[in-house]
């Protein structure tokens, strides 16, 4: 099943700063990519479904903040 990597982070009880040690990056990084706020770079975006062991895959991560008319209800 698709996990979010806020959900990832929730159901592990990690920190942004203790899965940022695991994966390489910095605290705010992992921050933005929680929440959708910029596109991360190929290697951000490998990191972190390397350090999930793939629960978190690149296109659950590249779709946070990403809401489409039908969902929002403006059909």
């Amino acid at each position: 099943m698709p996990m979010t990597l806020k959900e990832y982070l929730d159901q592990n009880k990690l920190s942004l700063k203790a899965f940022g040690d695991q994966c390489g990056l910095s605290a705010p990084t992992v921050l933005r990519v929680r929440d959708g706020l910029h596109m991360p770079s190929r290697r951000t975006l490998n990191a972190i479904v390397n350090a999930t062991g793939g629960e978190v895959q690149i296109q659950d991560i590249i779709s946070v903040g990403t809401t489409s008319n039908s969902e929002k209800g403006d059909e």
